[in-house]
């Protein structure tokens, strides 16, 4: 079998395809990974073909660009840079193609939509997170939209029409304009119709999304994957000293895209001043830190989190859900102060579950983050992240994912 997997993004965006990818390795299959150019020596780490969807200057284009990071413009903002690679994308997915070719795309990656249309190519879809996931039966968190949180169904469904109505005019020029080309009837309500019609896997539990009467009803989630797309297993031993060296620190992480976030760690070091708490302090890029560091910080560009969240009082991060489902994993309290996309829907959940807190970022203050960094570290929620832990102690997710992209294949 002849698998393309298609992502763009983030780490975070990309890793859990290089798991599912080295599972389906495993059993003989040709794995080729589609993704920004970047990932290649990834790709090649785990004896995977490679073809860049984009370039590093176009991801970064995007990624590192501020206004991706604000809920109120990153729609515009990667709408516009999204549509520009339409054509280029669809035609290196179909000259990919043969008869025993099957895809799993994020939704976002269009060509395999219409790939699937034009040559009957089976196709699933990859999804991280319960957030994309429209509902209004139990409707995801939306940035800015709290106080929609507990509205009634016709309020949700308002809003999600609206949404349609909204990307199409986004999107839909330039997309239907490809299809014409391509002898495709026009599509309207395009985010209605950009799931896979054979199978939706989602790499998350039901205890942290359960499933809703008005989902797609060929979703099947399998859980959390466990797996950060390196090959480095320990900790660096700098970072290892450090947790042995006193009380277990806090971990600070907001994301391996975010190159904005010097603000965010400022706050970050004034609230561990105040709660007399040591923190490791996770970025790659080191210009975002306040200099100099006390003692009781440490920097550290990467560690693995398997390794490193069970040797720490707290995790604060930014919501990502690899990093939420890592930290749950390792049985560690998590405080989360979103930025955007899913980010305030998994802190919901976390608190919710007992897991942790969440932090609206008006209100990340570096006293309300001191106070909020006491109560996650306090027994009872340690307690309780013992108790979730021990539900994520499989790692069979990305075999189980690997299951239904075999019977896609096949369907």
């Amino acid at each position: 079998m002849n698998v393309l997997l298609a992502s763009i993004g983030t780490d975070g965006d990309i890793f859990p395809y290089v798991g599912l990818g080295a599972a389906l390795r495993d059993r003989g299959h040709t794995v080729t990974l589609l993704a920004s150019e970047h990932y290649e020596p990834l790709a090649a780490s785990h004896g995977f073909v490679f073809q860049p969807l984009i370039s590093t200057a176009e991801n970064n284009a995007l990624v590192h660009h501020p206004d991706f990071w604000n809920p109120l413009k990153t729609a515009q903002l990667s709408a516009r840079w999204g549509v520009r690679f339409l054509r280029r994308q669809y035609e290196l997915v179909a000259k990919l193609i043969r008869p025993d070719t099957v895809m799993v795309a994020n939704p976002g990656v269009f060509a395999a939509m219409l790939v699937h249309e034009m040559h009957r190519t089976p196709w699933a879809n990859l999804i991280l997170q319960p957030w994309v996931i429209p509902s209004s039966i139990a409707p995801p968190l939306m940035p800015g939209l709290t106080a929609l949180r507990h509205a009634p169904r016709p309020v949700w469904q308002a809003f999600f029409r609206g949404l349609d109505i909204f990307s199409d005019a986004l999107l839909s020029r330039d997309f239907n304009r490809l299809r014409a080309e391509l002898g495709l009837k026009p599509m309207r309500r395009i985010l209605r119709q950009w799931w896979s019609p054979q199978r939706i896997i989602g790499l998350f539990p039901e205890w942290y999304g359960p499933p809703q009467a008005d989902w797609p009803r060929q979703i099947r989630l399998v859980g959390f994957p466990r797996y950060d797309g390196r090959q480095q297993e320990h900790l660096p031993d700098h970072v290892l000293h450090f947790c042995q060296d006193g009380s277990a620190p806090v971990a600070f992480t907001f994301g391996t895209g975010m190159r904005h976030s010097a603000a965010l760690f400022r706050t970050a070091l004034e609230a561990t001043e105040r709660s007399k708490l040591r923190a490791i302090f996770l970025t790659k890029h080191r210009d975002q830190l306040p200099e100099p560091l006390p003692s009781s910080v440490h920097h550290c560009s990467f560690a693995p989190f398997r390794n490193l969240f069970p040797l720490c009082s707290a995790v604060v991060h930014h919501g990502g859900i690899g990093t939420v489902a890592e930290a749950l994993t390792a049985g560690t309290p998590q405080l989360i102060r979103p930025l955007c996309f899913d980010q305030p829907d998994n802190g919901d959940r976390i608190q919710r579950l007992g897991a942790g807190l969440w932090i609206k970022p008006r209100h990340s203050t570096p006293a309300n983050l001191a106070h909020a960094l006491q109560q996650v570290t306090a027994s009872p929620m340690r307690d309780r992240c013992r108790e979730l832990s021990h539900e994520l102690t499989s790692d069979g997710a990305l075999s189980a994912a690997a299951d239904l992209v075999e019977e896609t294949a096949t369907r």
